[in-house]
């Protein structure tokens, strides 16, 4: 018997799609399928919140598998008892512990981030349609078919192909140019943004700013004045978006990038990007663990949230070239070690 692996078809195929990469590469497409069959009992609220799978090994035995990009470090407790296996992008051993949670189960998954995984749009909009069928017949709850429907269409329309990240012509950084865009997110009595990432994201556009002899672009994207503080920001707003082809060259172009944790000191997705695309990375202290812990002055930069102490390290990284490229080198090593579609699987004990 062939392995293969059965995927739960109302997945959020935004976060999904970086871990369907790696069952394509190990699996091959034609083993990777959608059915709603071994998930029926779970809620629909706990289907929609990870990514729900089952493999089937060569003997014909099943192992249940979950895969969290819940920003908080907290476990879904129905998944938990479902799996066999619970994968975490925001693990946290020590937090958990503490709360009496079980961590037996837990493994910590390097940051993930969303990738176009069908290469037409018919392809897409075929599993698009196909998953809702599925997905509606498999549960009495009702859900937002055009949320569904819609992460379809932006993973295609604003996501790029996973070798876009690690294509072997590498484009030459600019020494002085650094480019740096975010998110001003909307701030409430809930999320705090304005005294956390807004805040720590504004610092270093500002340290940005102050240096003459560099080449700065970027800032902060506003969700508009009714979600966002732009009052309290208006000298780090950036005009307009940029489509992600111009964000990922100007990335790499960019001699350094700039990592904070965000919603409830998650991983964002940058991180996963800025790993992979093996550059140079600031980052204030890291919150959550990992499958290996990213070190100080090897594979990344660690910086207060001080603007005065963004500015001296900014200083110091784009001037000190044998300095910057240490760090970019080992971050992408780091990478391919723990990071890629597939050896984010392998961590789970999938190979």
């Amino acid at each position: 018997m062939i392995p293969k692996v059965i995927i739960d078809p109302l997945v959020n195929i935004l976060y999904a799609s970086f871990y369907i990469e790696g069952f394509y590469q190990i699996y091959g497409k034609r083993n990777v399928k959608f059915s709603s069959k071994p998930f029926k009992k779970l809620s629909l609220e706990s289907r929609m919140a990870a990514l729900d799978f089952v493999v089937i090994d060569a003997n014909g035995k099943n192992k249940k598998y979950i895969i969290s990009f819940y920003d908080s470090y907290k476990i879904i407790k129905e998944l938990y008892e479902w799996c066999d296996v619970y994968g975490s992008v925001n693990a946290n051993f020590t937090l958990t512990t503490q709360a009496g949670g079980d961590t037996t189960k837990l493994v910590p998954l390097a940051p993930s981030f969303g990738v176009r995984i069908w290469s037409s749009f018919i392809t897409t909009a075929y599993y698009a349609l196909t998953n809702l069928i599925k997905g509606k017949i498999s549960t009495k709850e009702s859900f937002n078919y055009r949320n569904l429907l819609g992460r379809y269409k932006r993973m295609y329309r604003m996501r790029l192909p996973y070798h876009n990240y690690v294509e072997s012509k590498k484009v030459k950084t600019s020494k002085k140019y650094v480019f740096h865009l975010s998110t001003l997110w909307y701030n409430d009595e809930w999320n705090k943004n304005d005294e956390g990432v807004n805040k720590t994201r504004a610092n270093f556009t500002r340290a940005c700013k102050e240096i003459k002899d560099i080449d700065f672009e970027g800032g902060m994207v506003s969700q508009g004045a009714t979600r966002s503080s732009e009052k309290l920001f208006s000298d780090c707003i950036y005009p307009h978006t940029v489509s992600m082809e111009e964000w990922m060259d100007k990335t790499k172009k960019s001699s350094v990038v700039f990592n904070t944790p965000a919603f409830w000191n998650c991983h964002g997705w940058k991180l996963g990007e800025y790993l992979a695309l093996g550059k140079a990375i600031i980052s204030t202290p890291l919150y959550n663990d990992l499958p290996a812990p990213l070190i100080h002055r090897k594979n990344i930069h660690i910086v207060e949230d001080n603007q005065q102490t963004m500015k001296e390290t900014l200083i110091l990284m784009v001037n000190d070239d044998k300095y910057r490229e240490k760090l970019e080198e080992n971050a992408s090593e780091y990478w391919q070690q723990y990071g890629t579609p597939v050896k984010s699987l392998e961590l789970l004990g999938i190979k």
